[in-house]
């Protein structure tokens, strides 16, 4: 009877395991056209609050502002755990992607798509302001942000075009 009783646990537990990794893995992003320098939340995804600069927030004030700047974003990563942006590029362009945590908490950041080689980054949170060099592979640059654990992060990203193609 106790063997009975603990299997039925072990499979109850095992199925509550699966229901939950369904429920808080990300959906997939759906493909979506911007123009350079407008962001694009793929649709679907997040939970984020995008704050962005229109709301004066500290984000947008954390990162150093470049002529160049393609793209810059602020969001809050509260009900869902994971976010993407597109960002258009042009092929072989190089583009610095900086980005800053700026409440508590733990973040991983990755380059999903579009450069030549891959990049991602676990940060603590708040954190010094970081940077990364990425070689555009293609027209499009997708980034995504997760948070670690569950409280929720508010992160400032921005992408700023260093080289063109033939400039």
């Amino acid at each position: 009877m106790r063997r009975v009783a603990l299997t039925m646990a072990a499979v109850l537990l095992v199925g509550i395991g699966g229901w939950w990794s369904v429920r808080s893995a990300p959906e997939p992003a759906r493909p979506g056209q911007t123009r350079v320098g407008a962001p694009e939340v793929a649709p679907g995804i997040g939970g984020a609050d995008l704050a962005g600069e229109r709301s004066g927030s500290a984000g947008g004030q954390s990162l150093p502002r470049f002529p160049d700047t393609v793209w810059r974003e602020t969001a809050t990563l509260n009900q869902r755990r994971f976010v993407t942006w597109s960002i258009d590029t042009r092929p072989g362009g190089r583009y610095l992607l900086q980005y800053v945590c700026l409440s508590p908490g733990e973040l991983h950041i990755r380059v999903l798509r579009g450069v030549t080689g891959s990049w991602s980054k676990s940060v603590s949170c708040p954190g010094p302001f970081g940077s990364v060099q990425l070689v555009a592979a293609g027209d499009e640059l997708s980034i995504g942000a997760r948070r670690l654990n569950h409280r929720h992060v508010e992160i400032a990203l921005q992408v700023v075009a260093l080289s063109r193609p033939g400039s």
